[in-house]
């Protein structure tokens, strides 16, 4: 019987589907395995064990809500992981979260559930601050200069000279804003500066150093405002507020600009979370200047403002013909633009927001730019955003201007603000006019546009995606690329053509280079849309062509690590975190499957949200992660008998030269780093959990979290702690050895095989689950009180395996210690007769 040696010397194929497992002849067969799971394939071909999972947090609401996570780039040195869930956002840097410490200063009252007692009225004129029975919340009633309506509340505190953050909302229609101050007397501003607070949820820092100390706000405009929710976080994580129900959150996406990361949802008055410190942060609404709107009345109606100027003018239709099909104005009217020419000769466009609707043909509303008089005229435009029609969905930043796309009403359609000034929307502003004072309807290069695509079915933007000279969107039904004649789109020189027509789903893409990765609408496929250099055409490639079962009950989310293995991950609908190692100029596609250490329910536990952020080296880290992209998760596990959702993030990867002791391979772990003990504390968050634990280098006997600890049986000075998972890596078929032909069907025995090996210890091999034999590195002669040692080389393992026709190897470990498997050599008998 002859005997044979096959090779394989790489896996970054990763896992291949069942579809092709019987493709000897397929070229990629050799780099494939049948499973790969908490293995990464790397780009040079081995396959090695992903790093464990750190804890940071627990989410706010864990046990019964969900959450997502986002990112939040300022630089390379300042950057954030956002935990984003039902009406609230917290904040994460250098790998912890971000709090506040313990204050004795509270504020009274500031939920106003049933009146505004603990707060003085230091109004001027005919300012007054009142109780909203209705909404619950604080009335600042202002008149203008002179009369305006101030609240002020005397707080007392020792502990002074202690960074305190006071948290607040403002309501009113985008663009009001109260001033807010604290100082160390009635009306003083000595801890903080007038701070100009518009409408939306606020979290603003300060340090006091003397008590009492005043905090006051202040309302100065002609009009009344609210004030809600004031607080000062006390021992807990810098928070803001957002609107976003639960069931919402995995469709709020939007770009970000320097400070500010802008927020879309259909559903939703656009955002913008805007950062001033690392534990000052605001979400508000955003005022958009003049515009998008609705085409130019045709209809005979007629508007007529009560002034040509200020706040609260009264602006009267004289039909409700033309006004939301024939319904007139409505309450989902309030935030909406309106638009009129009524000078007495030429066109001067003035407008303003609505703030109230008194009946279906009489608006409220605050006056933006002068109306020409108080004439009626019939050409008036609505906005096109408001939460009558929808507000865009999908989102980017584009040739300097923030492009837009996808309300209810224009689901195809797309509008880019003007240049350079992301939230100014005036389709006609005349830059010879410094400041702009001419509205006469001529459009420049720089003004705002916008453009409805045109096909054959429906094509409902999903997503905006913009490279380095080219703007990709997504829609339902296909792909499609906007191009100028010009250096630059404007809006006279504008086209849009359809590229493919694969379709995306609702879910944010991810862009690598010149290519952007997005989601089929299917939710099955990942493909690469980008220009192909032969045909100079735009095409779009399947990335799971070759593991079709890898995104079986869909994606949810993915998201992009370049450094230092040019990963991209994706949340699975079960919960299985994927990872694709992706080099496009080295042909390397390989799909992996992750499953985190613990459970939910008795089965497996479930990521719901990845992102990624680059790494840093900032007070409090276990290690540098300057080198890398950090992985975030949100891992729902079961702990003590209760659901719980955790934000980790993906260790460090275990390297040559590094010390055991430093191996982070278990889950929502934590580090011991001191003077040696065998009492261990701080794992309230695995309570009734049993742990893997590395000790000094070497595994030692698991232990379950009792009251938030466990003891060990001999002390240790470094620790590494967490939930344990199994790493499992198993070949395809046989695909050679047979002089006669094919080995497909005839019988094979293992006989051993050689392993090439990367800094690694322990595994166990065999030819399936049920028959493996464990393995470490520990030769005649090392100590058997230290670690078996790490491990690179080769190594070759007997085995005396069974006759099969379809023989396999099988490796696997549940330790936490590193793996990197870069080749196996296997050899067989093989009998080609039967």
């Amino acid at each position: 019987m002859p005997r044979f040696h096959d090779l394989n010397a790489s896996f970054n194929t990763g896992e291949l589907s069942p579809r092709l497992s019987a493709r000897l002849d397929f070229t990629k067969y050799k780099s494939g395995v049948e499973t790969m799971e908490n293995l990464l394939a790397l780009p040079e071909g081995g396959a090695m064990r992903r790093s464990g999972s750190r804890y940071v947090a627990a989410t706010k609401n864990g046990a019964t809500e969900q959450a997502r996570l986002k990112k939040f780039e300022f630089s390379t040195t300042q950057a954030y992981v956002i935990e984003a869930g039902k009406e609230y956002m917290r904040f994460y840097r250098n790998q912890g979260q971000i709090t506040i410490p313990n204050t004795d200063a509270a504020v009274t009252n500031g939920a106003f559930g049933s009146n505004i007692s603990g707060w003085t009225d230091r109004s001027n004129g005919t300012g007054a601050i009142a109780h909203d029975a209705t909404n619950l919340d604080m009335e600042l009633q202002a008149a203008g200069s002179g009369n305006e309506a101030i609240a002020e509340q005397s707080i007392s505190v020792t502990t002074t000279s202690v960074e305190h953050v006071i948290k607040f909302r403002v309501l009113g229609v985008a663009g009001d804003a109260v001033t807010v101050r604290v100082g160390s007397a009635s009306g003083g501003s000595q801890f903080l500066a007038d701070f100009s607070a518009q409408v939306g949820w606020h979290a603003i820092s300060f340090t006091p150093t003397a008590s009492p100390m005043y905090l006051q706000f202040e309302n100065g405009l002609n009009k009344t405002l609210s004030i809600d929710d004031v607080s000062l976080i006390d021992n807990a994580p810098v928070e803001v507020g957002t609107p976003y129900a639960e069931a919402d959150l995995f469709q709020v996406e939007g770009p970000q600009s320097a400070d500010i990361l802008y927020q879309f949802h259909a559903s939703y008055a656009p955002h913008k979370l805007e950062r001033r410190g690392h534990t000052t942060w605001s979400f508000v609404e955003v005022e958009w200047i003049d515009g998008p709107y609705f085409d130019l009345n045709t209809e005979s109606t007629t508007m007529t403002p009560a002034a040509a100027s200020g706040l609260g003018i009264n602006v009267t239709a004289s039909a409700v013909t033309g006004i939301n099909d024939g319904n007139g104005f409505v309450s989902t009217d309030v935030g909406r633009l309106i638009r009129i020419d009524n000078p007495a000769s030429g066109i001067e466009w003035g407008y303003g927001v609505i703030s109230s609707v008194t009946s279906t043909t009489v608006a409220v509303v605050d006056i933006k730019r002068d109306f020409a008089t108080t004439n009626a005229d019939t050409r008036w435009k609505l906005g096109a955003w408001s939460e009558t029609t929808g507000r865009p969905s999908a989102s980017s930043f584009f040739e300097g201007r923030l492009w837009m796309g996808n309300t209810t009403d224009q689901p195809t359609t797309f509008w880019a603000s003007q240049s350079d000034d992301f939230e100014n929307m005036t389709p006609d502003s005349d830059p010879t006019n410094e400041p702009d004072t001419t509205f006469d309807g001529t459009v420049e290069d720089d003004d705002s546009l916008n453009f409805t695509l045109s096909a054959d079915n429906v094509n409902a933007i999903r997503w905006l995606s913009a490279g380095e000279d080219a703007l990709a969107i997504g829609t339902a039904g296909g792909e499609w690329i906007p191009t100028s004649d010009g250096v630059v789109i404007t809006p006279s020189d504008l086209t849009v053509r359809r590229q493919t027509t694969h379709g995306s789903a609702q879910i944010q893409p991810t862009r690598i280079d010149r290519v952007v990765l997005f989601v089929q609408k299917a939710k099955r496929k990942i493909l690469e849309f980008g220009l192909e250099a032969v045909s100079l055409r735009y095409e779009a490639f399947d990335m799971t062509r070759l593991a079709q079962h890898i995104t079986v009950g869909g994606i949810t989310e993915i998201a992009y690590a370049e450094e230092p293995d040019s990963i991209v991950w994706a949340v699975r609908n079960d919960g299985q975190l994927l990872s694709m190692t992706f080099r496009r100029q080295e042909d390397v596609v390989g799909w992996a499957r992750h499953i985190f250490g613990g459970n939910f329910g008795g089965n497996d536990p479930v990521v719901e949200s990845v992102d990624t952020v680059p790494g840093n080296n900032g007070a409090g880290q276990i290690q540098n992660s300057e080198d890398r992209d950090e992985v975030w998760v949100i891992v729902k596990r079961t702990i003590n008998s209760a659901t719980a959702r955790y934000v980790e993030f993906l260790e460090r990867d275990f390297e040559t030269g590094d010390d055991l002791d430093d191996a982070y391979y278990s889950d929502s772990l934590i580090t011991y780093d001191s003077t040696s003990a065998t009492a261990l504390s701080g794992l309230d968050h695995l309570e009734g959990e049993e742990l893997t634990i590395l000790a000094d280098g070497a595994k030692v006997a698991s232990k379950t979290v009792s009251s938030g600890s466990i003891t060990l049986e001999t002390a240790a000075s470094t620790v590494q702690m967490g939930l344990p998972y199994t790493h499992v890596l198993k070949t395809l078929k046989v695909a050679a050895g047979n002089p006669q032909g094919t080995p497909l069907g005839r019988k094979k025995r293992l006989l051993g095989v050689t392993l090439a090996m990367l800094n690694s210890q322990t595994f166990s091999l065999g030819t399936s689950s049920s028959n493996t034999i464990d393995y470490d590195h520990r030769e005649i002669g090392d100590p058997m009180d230290a670690p078996a040692p790490i491990f690179t080389g080769e190594k070759f393992v007997e085995f005396d395996g069974d006759w099969a026709t379809d023989e396999r190897m099988y490796l696997t470990s549940p330790d936490p210690v590193p793996f990197t498997l870069l080749a196996l050599a296997p050899e067989y008998n093989l009998n080609p007769s039967i």
